[in-house]
């Protein structure tokens, strides 16, 4: 069944890198209080749903964390060891394209049609890791001859993106083959793809020790020439007035974020 404009939109949050488990995220709250910040009181009905998969990526991890409790001798090494194990390991889980990281793409697209399969419009909002997740699936949804119609954005699964603090840009993500988004092929309607970025996020820039690079755009060395791509993308710097890993984890609040977010739903 098509998507109907009269079903009350959704926003899906992809949370990116994270430590604990499932129960310790909380970024769905985030982007409502974002969204109604920025509505200013504007009456304007949604819901906000989080996709947490924090817990299929610990699970994986579980017995190299257990590993390192008994090799390694130093008490504060104990202790550091699984955490750092458990945000590594979360990347190398994406770039080694494992059978978790099937499941979490898996996972993803089943919760995105199950919002098209209720008739609902959907924006999704993906932070860090899972804006990678957040590609992969949409160009398999592309690839699905069922959806993506560019003459009938009711049958859009996903009606726009928006990727906050993302690594996409990143050599070691380019070389996994994610170096191409799906042509759309002809039609009228462009798939909406907003990314935000912040020069100071080492997650964006790759540069470990947070200097402001310039060359840190991503979306827009995704761009096509020809009627056939079909993808509307653009980028936009955020000055979150934060350095490091703090920028990386500061676009929640970002009145540019919100306003951007609000534009692609109203």
């Amino acid at each position: 069944m098509p998507v109907s404009p009269e079903q009350k939109p959704a926003i899906l949050v992809v949370h990116g890198v994270q430590l604990g488990s499932d129960v310790d995220l909380n970024q769905d709250k985030a982007i409502n209080e974002l969204v109604l910040s920025r509505l200013s009181g504007t009456h304007f009905d949604f819901d906000v749903d989080l996709y947490k998969y924090e817990n299929v990526a610990d699970s994986s991890l579980n017995k190299f964390k257990e590993l390192s409790k008994l090799l390694i001798s130093s008490p504060v090494g104990k202790a550091i060891a699984p955490y750092v194990i458990d945000i590594v390991g979360d990347v190398v889980i994406s770039l080694a394209n494992t059978s978790t990281a099937h499941q979490i793409r898996q996972g993803l697209k089943d919760k995105i049609l199950q919002y098209y399969d209720a008739q609902r419009p959907l924006y999704i909002v993906a932070h860090s890791l899972g804006s990678v997740y957040l590609f992969d699936v949409i160009n398999e949804l592309i690839s699905d001859n069922q959806f993506f119609n560019r003459n009938d954005v009711l049958q859009w699964p996903v009606q726009g993106m928006i990727t906050i603090g993302s690594p996409l840009g990143l050599a070691m993500f380019k070389k996994t083959g994610r170096n191409t988004a799906k042509n759309l092929g002809q039609g009228r309607y462009n798939f909406k793809w907003l990314n935000y970025f912040d020069v100071n996020d080492p997650v964006v820039s790759g540069n470990i020790f947070g200097k402001t690079l310039s060359n840190v755009k991503i979306a827009e060395r995704y761009k096509k020439e020809g009627n056939n791509f079909g993808w509307f993308i653009r980028d936009f710097p955020v000055d979150t007035g934060k350095t490091w890993l703090l920028a990386h984890t500061a676009y929640w609040d970002s009145a540019l974020v919100g306003d951007g977010l609000v534009n692609m739903m109203v």
